[in-house]
């Protein structure tokens, strides 16, 4: 009896495995291929920079400059793509943008087919390109002369202008400084000569004119900034007072305007750095402001206020290019940390900003003279005076 038992439990137990090994050979998981995330295709050198350590502590020094085929004497706005590693040079003599590679700093390429330092003959529409900034999906839009943004496409080889927008008039001048928000995928351009200024919402994915705002207010436009956090453009409006306007991409309207205490005229560059603090050039000063509320936090009185400024990332500091208190033309840095000044590198000639987080590599502008010159970056590194770019780093 006591056997027969045994051999009941033991064909329960042997049922009960039985179900258990079929429920688990019936419930597969689901078998899915894996999603695989594409980058946009660029040059190696940009993607095995973004791998650096830590940026390394000391003073900002001029290391070497890179040499413009032709040379050039009429530049606006430098521009680093920070995923790809490339710097963007406005060139008006050539009519080009000039493409560097911002890890090995030397020349790539140029894109031509732009308005040129004069314009169009006949009208007052002004110079270009002017502006310049690259969309996450590698499509660089470009402030030109004769109100027009030019969108090119960097994936193509060589890279081209697939499309061109009128954001203006025949006598509303050129289409200057971009701001670009990523979430809505709009592109901000600034006519800062037509009467009055304005600004146009360009879409990044029609390549249409989604609407304008006109500033009776304004004597000009200048750069227009994207802050993620507060979901608004922050662009600075040269005015009797000058201010930034705060700017909602979504109904297209100015909701605030900063103004700076006791600052009557002239607004410049406007970067956003770390804690919500911008650095603005107004009134031919930095002034270190708090983007939520407009507060100044600090003005900087070693450098002067400069058309386009920046803030690396890396280092966590801001540059600027000016004039010290002697007229010599330098390198402002100023600390992300304590919103102070550190340090003036003498430069002669350079104008314009931009860096690369990468290696910390910090280039500006320096575009052949007038009249000859005995100094600038372009002669102190054995090049021809006729157009180059200065680097500077913590090396």
């Amino acid at each position: 009896m006591q056997s027969r038992r045994k051999f009941l439990l033991a064909l329960v137990v042997l049922g009960s495995l039985t179900l258990v090994v079929g429920a688990q050979e019936r419930l597969k998981p689901i078998e899915v291929e894996p999603i695989l995330i594409q980058p946009i295709e660029v040059q190696p050198a940009g993607i095995s920079a973004l791998t650096h350590s830590d940026p390394p502590a000391g003073p900002v020094n001029l290391i070497g400059a890179m040499a413009v085929p032709g040379g050039f004497a009429s530049s606006d706005i430098l521009w680093v793509d920070q995923p790809s590693g490339r710097l963007f040079l406005t060139d008006r003599t050539n009519r080009a943008i000039d493409i560097f590679d911002a890890v090995n700093d030397m020349f790539v390429t140029r894109v031509t087919g732009f308005v040129g330092a004069t314009g169009a003959p006949g009208v007052t529409n002004g110079p270009g390109p002017n502006g310049v900034l690259v969309t996450p999906d590698n499509i660089m839009f470009v402030g030109d002369g004769n109100s027009l943004l030019q969108a090119v496409d960097l994936n193509l080889s060589p890279p081209q202008i697939t499309h061109t927008i009128s954001v203006g008039g025949p006598t509303d001048g050129r289409a200057d400084e971009l701001g670009y928000d990523p979430i809505e995928r709009v592109v901000l351009v600034a006519n800062n000569a037509s009467v009055p200024p304005h600004m146009t919402f360009v879409s990044a994915d029609t390549y249409s004119v989604l609407g304008q705002i006109k500033l009776s207010d304004a004597s000009g436009l200048e750069q227009p900034w994207w802050d993620t956090q507060l979901h608004r453009f922050l662009v600075t409006v040269p005015a009797s007072p000058p201010y930034v306007a705060v700017v909602d991409p979504r109904s297209m309207r100015v909701t605030k305007k900063y103004r700076i205490p006791n600052c009557t005229s002239g607004m410049n560059g406007i970067i956003l750095g770390p804690f919500q603090r911008m650095l603005v050039s107004a009134c031919g000063r930095p002034y270190i402001m708090n983007a939520i509320d407009g507060h100044v936090i600090n003005m900087i009185t070693q450098v002067g206020g400069g058309d386009e400024v920046w803030y690396n990332a890396r280092d966590n500091q801001y540059y600027v290019t000016s004039t010290d208190s002697t007229g010599q033309t330098v390198l402002g840095v100023i600390s992300g940390d304590t919103s102070t000044w550190l340090q003036n590198v003498p430069a002669p000639g350079i104008r314009n900003v931009s860096a690369f987080e990468g290696n910390n590599h910090i280039f500006a502008a320096v575009a052949a003279p007038a009249a000859v010159r005995t100094a600038s970056v372009c002669l102190q590194f054995g090049l021809p005076d006729t157009g180059c770019i200065a680097v500077f780093s913590h090396n």
